[in-house]
């Protein structure tokens, strides 16, 4: 049986899919960053993996009203800031 992983579409909802999301985020923040983000580390060790989501790419992120993340894409982060000011 092929594994499934869950991740998140540009409406939000939840979907089985059988390749892993590349991203990852906080739905309660609405942000996302890379898997290895030290800060995302940081916060799961908190108890936050409630709130965790995947998503395939950026532009999925995106489109289900998530930012990038200060800290591991600080470029697009950046970029955001500079966009939604």
């Amino acid at each position: 049986m092929k594994k499934k992983y869950r991740l998140t579409d540009t409406n939000g909802k939840i979907y089985d899919s059988d390749k892993p999301g590349l991203l990852g985020g906080n739905s309660a923040a609405k942000i996302y960053g890379r898997l290895d983000c030290s800060s995302a580390n940081v916060a799961l060790k908190k108890g936050y993996a409630r709130h965790r989501v995947f998503f395939k790419d950026e532009s999925v992120a995106i489109s289900a009203g998530y930012r990038p993340c200060g800290r591991c894409m600080f470029k697009e982060y950046s970029k955001w800031k500079e966009n939604s000011g």
